[in-house]
């Protein structure tokens, strides 16, 4: 008898469980995507309230239209991930997916146009990314980025009715066009001019710092969200390997001097 009557209370009790886990991980992407949002916001101030580039120089003066769409479509789709993950911790999963088709255009927009962006701005503006390693090498760092959000958010396309792989991708996705923003904030822009990994360092570490806190808050271990992280980690190394090889520079000699 006391065992029927505990084996309820056992699932209650689990139920319970699963509920506040589901509730913590779902609040911890808003947390993510507001961090995200403040962090770009401060990173990119002098674009966002004077036009300003890097430093607070001038802009590529000869792309200064695809630089600008450039970054407001990088802006949108950060206020996207917040504005999901919102929708998903108010109960509204319908609304998302109809609002998701169009992240998806967004998305296939930018990473044409953030890869265009990189080589003009490597071929018209070489100078400013001597810190960074040389125009070449910043070349193979950001289209490794552009590479790398593809691929997540293909994934979360693909695996879009299975939030446990669909979430995680899509953070990843987020968090890897976070080194533009990260490249200009006080103080970590320090650990973005570091070698051998540069702009990979601070995205790369934020994306430790997000695995650690939902772990804290739901008390689990994303395991899709940790091969993720695992498939970007190997990703910078690649590219850093890459980018200082004699066949890279050989190849984008033409157009990044």
């Amino acid at each position: 008898m006391a065992g029927a009557i505990s084996t309820p209370v056992i699932r209650s009790q689990q139920q319970s469980a699963a509920v506040r886990t589901l509730a913590a991980e779902r609040l911890f992407y808003v947390i993510a995507g507001s961090v995200m949002l403040v962090a770009t916001a401060v990173g990119f101030r002098l674009f966002l309230a004077h036009g300003k580039g890097f430093g607070g120089g001038e802009i590529t003066r000869q792309i200064v239209p695809l630089v600008v769409v450039h970054g407001l479509a990088m802006f949108s789709w950060i206020v996207l991930f917040l504005v999901q993950s919102i929708f998903i911790l108010n109960g509204k999963p319908r609304l998302h997916m109809r609002i998701g088709v169009g992240g998806a255009v967004l998305a296939g927009v930018m990473v044409p146009l953030g890869s265009v962006a990189a080589i003009l701005s490597a071929r018209d503006n070489p100078e400013i990314y001597q810190v960074l390693g040389g125009a070449r090498f910043f070349l193979a760092t950001m289209l490794g980025e552009m590479l790398c959000f593809g691929v997540f958010v293909g994934i979360a396309v693909i695996y879009r009715r299975r939030p446990e792989i669909h979430r995680p991708m899509m953070l990843l996705a987020t968090v890897v066009i976070q080194s533009g923003a990260f490249g200009r904030f006080p103080y970590i822009e320090n650990l973005a001019v570091f070698p051998p990994l540069y702009v990979w360092g601070p995205v790369l570490l934020f994306g430790g710092l997000l695995f650690v806190l939902q772990w804290g808050m739901s008390r689990t271990l994303n395991r899709w969200y940790l091969m993720g992280y695992a498939g970007m980690v190997m990703a910078s190394f690649l590219s850093v390997a890459v980018g200082r090889t004699a066949l890279w520079n050989g190849m984008v000699s033409a157009f990044a001097p």
